[in-house]
């Protein structure tokens, strides 16, 4: 009765996950035109630089979004460091920090890119539709 239930809540709690990849989804693709749109305005331009930092941020912003979704439908620790990666990028590019800050946020990517060079080994997992599932050495040298 017990792993039925937690059965039941597992796969609410994964369809409650892309309904709200979903709408995240719908939100960057009204955003996606919205950014198109603003683009092709001359008159948006008028700003001079700062009308780059705010296209810049919105493109940013945007791709967070998309790796957001990624994140949510496919639960791999490779997509999560992807997220992170992206959000430090838009906080290093488009956020105006102190040079000890920016320095730190610098610190922290190459952490996360190490993470993934050298504690993730894909050659050691196999994508599944539950995500990435342990091979076992022993029925690879088989074949």
């Amino acid at each position: 009765m017990r792993k039925k239930f937690q059965d039941s809540m597992f796969e609410i709690s994964y369809l409650i996950e892309l309904l709200i990849a979903l709408l995240v989804g719908v939100a960057v693709a009204i955003l996606t035109v919205q950014a198109v749109i603003s683009v092709f305005d001359i008159s948006f331009f008028k700003g001079g630089v700062d009308s780059l930092v705010v296209i810049l941020d919105k493109a940013i912003t945007l791709a967070i979004g998309a790796e957001l979704i990624k994140m949510l439908c496919k639960h791999t620790p490779e997509t999560i460091i992807e997220v992170l990666a992206f959000a430090l990028a838009r906080q290093l590019i488009i956020g105006h920090a102190a040079p000890l800050d920016n320095l730190i946020t610098v610190a922290a990517i190459a952490i996360l890119f190490a993470v993934r060079r050298f504690l993730l080994n894909r050659h050691d997992m196999v994508e599944t539709p539950d995500g990435l599932v342990e091979i076992d050495d022993t029925e690879e040298q088989k074949r």
